[in-house]
Order: C-alpha cells, then sequence, then structure tokens
C-alpha cells in the first residue's frame, strides 16, 4: 500500500513538472515590459557592480517595491550567464521546492490524504502553475505566504521564539515583494493576533517582541538605507498617499464590496484547473459537507488555525474596501489562494468515524487526479506551439540578426509600453554572448528598420512612425510576423 501510495505522488509529481517546464522549454512564458526591464537590472548589478536598494515601482507614486527581487534575479543571471530561459528555471526551481517542502509539511502534519489534497489541487491550478514562471515580483511573495502558514502553525503548536520570527520574517518578504500585499496581510495579522493570547503577551514580552521586529526588519534593511540616503522620501509618499489618496473614478462604499466579493470568489476558483466554477462550487460544496460533519470533533489546534486564518481573510477582505480606486489589481493579493487551501485542508484533515465521510473524502482527491490527467492529456496533445511571449521575441531578434548579416545597423523599435525593454535585454545577451552586433538607433547606409510589436491603437504606431521615419525615405521591405509585429526596412536610396 506504501509503495502505491508513492507510484501515485510521483504520477501528480510527474503532471506537475510537466505542466511547468514545457512552457519554459517551449519559451511561451510571458516577456513583457516588466520582464525586459528587471532582467536590464540584474544585469546592470552583476556586470556593473551598480548595487541597489530599491526595486520596481507599485502603484502607489513614489514608493517601490524592496530590491530583492533585483537580487533575486541577479543570483540566477550569475548562475545562467544572463540567459533568457535561465531566470525562468530558476523561478520554476525555486517555487517547486517551495510546494514540494510545505507538501511534506502538511504531509507529516496533517496525513497522507490532505497532502495529496494539496498536490492535486497545486498540480493543475492555472494560478499555481503561473507561479513557477511568470518572472514579476508578486509571484515570489506567496512563495513566503507558505511560510507564513507553515510559522503560524508551528508557534500554535510550540510557541518558540524562532517561529515568532519567521512569522514576521516571512510578513517582511511578502511586503518587499509586493508592497500592496503585504501592506493589507501586516495589518490584518497585528489585528487578528490580538484574538489570541499567543500574541498578545507576547506584545508586552521584551524578548519575545524584539525576535518579532528583528525578523521584520532582516527584509526590510535594503529599504531603511535608501531611505536614510534620500531623506525618508518613499515615507513621505507612503504618508502623502494615505493623507491625499489620489483617487480615479472614486467608488461607492458597495460597489467596491461587491468587486472585492467577485474578487475572492475568482481566488476560489484559480485553486482549479482553467478556473472551472462548476468544479469549485461542487469541491467547496462537498468541503462544507465534510466541515459540518466533523463540526464537533474538531481538535484545539485545528480550531485555533481555522479561527485565525478566517479572522485573517476576512480582514485582508475589509481592508481592500478602503481602497476606492475604480481598479484593483487581482495581484496584489497574490498568496491569498495559499491561505484558502491551507483552510481547505485543516478541514479535510479531521478525523472521521463516518464512512459516507471518509468515502466522500477519497471521492474528491480522485476526481483531482482524474482532473490532473485530462488536463496533462489535453496539453501534451496540443502539438501547436504558439509564437508569443519570449518565443515571438527571440524569433524576431534571431530574423533580424541573421537578415542583417551581423553587422552594425539601424533599428528603432515601437512596443506599446513606449521603452522596448524585452528587445533592449536580448540585443544585450547575443551582444555580450554571441559578439553580435548591437544595433543603433542612427541610420546606417541611408537606410534603418523599424520593429512596430502589435498596437490595438492605430493612431498611436502612425503617431510615432510620423516622429520616427524621415519624410524622404521609403519602404522597401516588410515582414510580419505570427504575432502581428512588423518589420519594416525604410531607405533613402
Amino acid at each position: 500500500m506504501k509503495i502505491a501510495k508513492n507510484l501515485l505522488v510521483l504520477v501528480i509529481f510527474f503532471i506537475f513538472i510537466y505542466l511547468r517546464l514545457s512552457p519554459i522549454i517551449n519559451k511561451t512564458v510571458p516577456y513583457t515590459y516588466d520582464q525586459g526591464r528587471d532582467f536590464l537590472k540584474a544585469e546592470e548589478i552583476i556586470q556593473d557592480k551598480n548595487l541597489t536598494f530599491i526595486g520596481p515601482t507599485t502603484g502607489m507614486a513614489g514608493v517601490n517595491h524592496g530590491a530583492w527581487w533585483y537580487y533575486f534575479l541577479s543570483f540566477f543571471y550569475l548562475i545562467f550567464n544572463g540567459w533568457p530561459i535561465g531566470f525562468y528555471l530558476g523561478l520554476f526551481f525555486i517555487s517547486t521546492l517551495s510546494i514540494v517542502l510545505f507538501y511534506f509539511f502538511v504531509r507529516k502534519e496533517f496525513g497522507w490524504l490532505p497532502s495529496l489534497l494539496f498536490l492535486s489541487i497545486i498540480t493543475s491550478s492555472s494560478y499555481f502553475i503561473r507561479l513557477a514562471f511568470f518572472a514579476s515580483n508578486n509571484t515570489v511573495s506567496p512563495l513566503f505566504i507558505l511560510l507564513f502558514i507553515y510559522s503560524i502553525y508551528k508557534y500554535f503548536k510550540i510557541e518558540s521564539n524562532k517561529y515568532l520570527f519567521l512569522i514576521s520574517f516571512s510578513l517582511g518578504f511578502i511586503f518587499e515583494f509586493e508592497v500592496a500585499f503585504g501592506l493589507f496581510i501586516i495589518a490584518s495579522f497585528f489585528v487578528t493576533s490580538l484574538f489570541f493570547k499567543e500574541f498578545k503577551k507576547d506584545y508586552f514580552n521584551i524578548k519575545k517582541l524584539s525576535y518579532f521586529l528583528s525578523g521584520f526588519l532582516i527584509p526590510i534593511l535594503p529599504r531603511v538605507f535608501f531611505e536614510l540616503k534620500n531623506h525618508f522620501i518613499q515615507s513621505k509618499a507612503f504618508i502623502n498617499y494615505f493623507i491625499n489618496p489620489a483617487l480615479t473614478n472614486k467608488q461607492t462604499l458597495l460597489s467596491a464590496f461587491f468587486e472585492r466579493y467577485n474578487l475572492f470568489i475568482k481566488y476560489c476558483q484559480q485553486l482549479f484547473p482553467v478556473d472551472n466554477k462548476i468544479l469549485s462550487f461542487l469541491f467547496l460544496f462537498f468541503v462544507i459537507i465534510i466541515f459540518i460533519n466533523s463540526i464537533n470533533k474538531i481538535k484545539k489546534l485545528d480550531k485555533k488555525l481555522l479561527i485565525f486564518f478566517s479572522i485573517l481573510i476576512s480582514f485582508i477582505f475589509f481592508l481592500t474596501l478602503l481602497n476606492k480606486n475604480n481598479f484593483f489589481w487581482d495581484y496584489y493579493l497574490d498568496g491569498v489562494q495559499f491561505i484558502l487551501l491551507f483552510i481547505i485542508i485543516v478541514i479535510f484533515s479531521y478525523k472521521q468515524p463516518n464512512s459516507i465521510v471518509n468515502s466522500l473524502k477519497i471521492f474528491i482527491v480522485f476526481g483531482l487526479l482524474l482532473t490532473n490527467l485530462l488536463v496533462v492529456y489535453n496539453e501534451a496533445s496540443n502539438k501547436t506551439v504558439p509564437l508569443i511571449g519570449l518565443r515571438a521575441d527571440y524569433q524576431i531578434v534571431n530574423y533580424f540578426v541573421a537578415n542583417t548579416g551581423n553587422k552594425y545597423y539601424c533599428l528603432r523599435i515601437y512596443t506599446p509600453p513606449v521603452i522596448p525593454y524585452t528587445y533592449n535585454y536580448l540585443f544585450s545577451y547575443y551582444a555580450r554572448m554571441q559578439k553580435v552586433k548591437y544595433p543603433s538607433g542612427d541610420y546606417k547606409k541611408n537606410k534603418c528598420y523599424y520593429l512596430i510589436d502589435r498596437e490595438p491603437y492605430q493612431f498611436r504606431i502612425d503617431k510615432w512612425k510620423e516622429e520616427n521615419i524621415p519624410k524622404e525615405a521609403k519602404l522597401k521591405e516588410i515582414k510580419k510576423f505570427e504575432n502581428d509585429t512588423v518589420l519594416e526596412l525604410w531607405s533613402f536610396n
């Protein structure tokens, strides 16, 4: 029986790996303005030894994410020598390692079936798959949610200072990798902790409080250095944002409530393949049945965990209502999905004397296993690899290099966010590793190539062309790629 269980886990883990590695191998991973900008920053840190104490911009004017994201990328830049795919492989490895460690934690503390439930949900959920290769600062923040959950569990169980340290340590890194979520979860944690004597007494214990504060201080140290160097510029911007918030089409409280309600419903749906509404509804319905049948048999520790994380989620929800802008990006709360999933795991772990409920648990897990098999079958049977993401930019740069004979050529690039960081990084990598000539923006031999990415608003392209193409120049060649990017050659001759 033990061998059969382990074989089943290995099959699921194989599907887990396949669904995450195939986009990386095919280079269909997201590659946009943000990735190009951040990869260039990692290159600057390693090649130019230009260190930084601050990270990418946030949606809050004057406030940035932490510098750890850039150093995270710099580590992979160093290992893979700047190879673009290396960033995604590094993220895949860190994400997979975090999931595997949490799987063993669930297996040890809650049992084999809950751990299989965890792995089965994680494996083919579109949201959790994305964490393995979407190279953005907000995808690292959820991995620290796993550390936060683990630390909360262990602290309720043991009350060791090291877990108190890890709680604040994880909160600090959540804030540094995604400021918005950090603000919501830190405030919610503090309010939630006041309901539990384990935490309330710690706030009046100097030794325990020092452990807690030191855990939080380590992640924010680069930000502290930046603030000291720049006369607390971000702190001032942060305070000003709350005193005089710049609102765009201010929402009513009721409209904000329903928007957040739909957002949290979406988070629940993201636990399942292709955000399937029917599957998520059925699954949650069955979980509620299990909970109702077990409500009188909950262990003291499990009850604490359920109450703690339920209050935490509730406060996060209500705190988001304070944001009255007419937009609230879903990635502001990236990581809530892990908290919702952990609540389900705790409920699922109850020991049941009722054989019908136990059979229902097994039915749920094997239903998820079947779903995983269907997802991997559909993925494997799709032979067409679309020209998207990094794959598209790779092909375009390769085409340009091949058609210019690796000579110095003029190239001007239009891409919707204006600054073509994506192409800039690829040309920089090619120039460094393959001795390819880095293109210039100035006409060479009366010729210049114009690379124009797809843009839904044609007037923007027209305006850019008017500003960048001399009136005397004539269109000589045109190449249209599968993703609607166009490469044009203009010449005075």
